[in-house]
């Protein structure tokens, strides 16, 4: 009975993952269909949905996702504890980059990497893809790279099997020898910078920021344009990043 229980609940909660940018509206049959249930379950799950808000419904096209999304990244602006820690911090950094900066803080998000705050320094921006909520790959880009070198080896490990071609595409390796190398080098420096990985033009620069039992779940990144960055302002811009990285680190594991 706790396992029938347990199916029915994952499946209620799945039902908000199958609504996309690519698919952003959903009827009751295709929701069925798409998860291999009835529809008379699909048409309980919906009303249990609907109840609370997590989907609206668009008259004679289906239904969308609903405002309880809204209160709840509203919530998470708010309330996020790395969030809170982080703030002052980068109050602090944003005083010191130049305009045309994009500064961003990233965190794992299933098998991807996601944006969870972004914001531009001055009124022209570098231009980044990392958006927030936007999940991107592990693989691509300072900002993904520099929490993938700290992950758990298993878990590197079945990044590079899943995705082997698209990382040797990347340049990051084409077995696991020179995968893992590079990112044990990343691991090293504490640092990643990358050069036109994810958008044209632009230079990714990110630090690993510890979560208080070590581990890392997230990370700072800023995006300047290529052409404007020479070596002296990559590093004095690495050595800004490294340390508010840390400093945020150290303030996550102060007691509260």
């Amino acid at each position: 009975m706790p396992s029938e229980r347990q199916s029915s609940v994952d499946r209620l909660l799945s039902i908000p993952r199958l609504f996309t940018e690519e698919k952003p509206l959903w009827t009751v049959e295709e929701v069925a269909g798409a998860l291999q249930i009835s529809l008379s379950s699909a048409y309980r799950y919906f009303q249990s949905l609907l109840k609370f808000e997590y989907l609206d419904e668009v008259p004679g096209q289906g239904y969308c996702l609903g405002p309880a999304f809204i209160a709840f990244d509203r919530t998470i602006r708010i309330t996020d504890p790395l969030a809170k820690v982080a703030g002052p911090v980068l109050a602090g950094l944003t005083r010191a980059l130049d305009d045309g900066t994009d500064l961003i803080i990233c965190q794992v998000y299933r098998k991807n990497v996601m944006c969870i705050h972004h914001e531009n320094i001055g009124k022209a921006s570098a231009g980044t893809s990392y958006e927030r909520g936007r999940p991107m790959p592990f693989y691509r880009g300072a900002t993904s790279k520099v929490i993938l070198a700290h992950l758990p080896w298993r878990q590197q490990k079945r990044e590079f099997e899943s995705n082997s071609v698209a990382i040797a595409e990347s340049g990051m390796g084409y077995d696991w020898k020179s995968f893992s190398a590079g990112l044990r080098d990343i691991r090293k420096k504490g640092y990643c910078v990358s050069h036109g990985e994810v958008d044209p033009g632009r230079v990714g620069i990110a630090a690993p920021i510890f979560s208080p039992d070590g581990q890392v779940r997230h990370s700072l990144s800023i995006v300047v344009f290529d052409t404007t960055t020479d070596s002296a302002r990559e590093d004095r811009l690495t050595m800004s990043i490294v340390a508010a990285a840390a400093l945020i680190s150290e303030r996550l594991a102060l007691p509260n």
